[in-house]
Formats: structure tokens, sequence, C-alpha cells
């Protein structure tokens, strides 16, 4: 957690997906397709805690990881994204009020009824961009590396997207390049 917010799952996985990684052991890049069929997408979302992915979803689902890319080139470059098509992809999520006995006192509950697996993501990223701290969100610093990642430190100062393998490669890379200085 930062600063009381919850760190941005979904906007950061949709915009890495697709994106070129090297993950240690592995001599070149390595790029997936994205959400090529049902149980690639499942596999793909299968951190977020998403319900069944169908046929159906897996057009929204690209629309959705496309505008998470471009939201994160935008937010990154210090701008805002155009909220118009993820409010178009969450259109079919509702939300209802109930009344619950909690401990003997009264409070509401939203219960939120999602159309489909895109139509959830698309609500949430939208709670995520609404409560996004800006500042953290991050490209790794590893210039072979284009991951985007929120940085949870509190000095605010990650530099990679993760230890292993960006954070390791560098510091080989800058070892290497110290013995062959003169």
């Amino acid at each position: 957690m930062a600063e009381g917010r919850a760190v941005p799952d979904v906007l950061v996985t949709l915009a890495n997906l697709g994106r070129p990684r090297r993950p240690s052991g592995v001599s070149a890049p390595v790029t997936e397709p994205v959400f090529a069929d049902v149980a690639g997408a499942t596999e793909q979302l299968s951190g977020l805690a998403v319900g069944l992915v169908a046929d159906a979803d897996l057009p929204a689902l690209r629309r959705l990881r496309a505008f998470a890319a471009d939201a994160a080139v935008v937010i990154l470059a210090g701008r805002i994204p155009d909220p118009a098509p993820l409010n178009a992809l969450a259109s079919d999520s509702r939300a209802r009020l109930r009344l619950v006995d909690s401990g003997g006192a009264l409070r509401q509950e939203l219960l939120w009824e999602d159309g489909s697996s895109g139509a959830q993501l698309a609500r949430r990223l939208i709670t995520e961009l609404a409560s996004l701290d800006s500042t953290r969100l991050c490209e790794c610093a590893r210039l072979q590396c284009t991951l985007v990642f929120y940085d949870t430190s509190r000095s605010r100062t990650r530099r990679w997207h993760a230890e292993d393998p960006c954070g390791w490669r560098e510091r080989d890379d800058a070892r290497r390049a110290a013995l062959t200085t003169p």
C-alpha cells in the first residue's frame, strides 16, 4: 500500500500484457499474444481474480487492454487519458444497495453485478484510475525493458519493475562496464 492507496493491479497487468519481456534464463525477449483465446485470457488474468472468461468477452478484453496500455503511456507523460472508452467498456456493470445488519448496527452494502469479465475489469480500472497517485506509476529504468510498475517504496526510488531480472541485469551490466573501463 502506498499512502493508504491500493496498488493499481488491473492497470499494471493490462498495460504490460503484450509488451516484450525477458524472464530470467531466457536469452531473447518474449512477446505473448494478448487474449488469443479463452484459455490464454484466463491465464493472463489469473492474478486479478476475474470470473469466467468466455469467447464473447475477448473483443472487450482486447479493447480494455489497449485502453490500459495507452492510458499508462498518457499518465507517464503527465496527462490524463480520455475516460469515454473506459466508461463504455464498464457500461455492463450495475450496482445495487442492500441494507445489512452488522453486529447490531445497520449499514449499507454496495453489490456489483457485472455483465462480463470485461465490464468487471473496466469497473475496477475506473476505481483504480480515480484514486491513482500518478507520480508512482513508472516505467522500468532498464533501457531494454518497457514494463510499467507502481512504485510502492516509501522513498519513491524503485527503479525496476522487478529485481529479477531487471535489477540484477542492470547491476551486472554496470559491473562489466566498470571492469572494461580503464
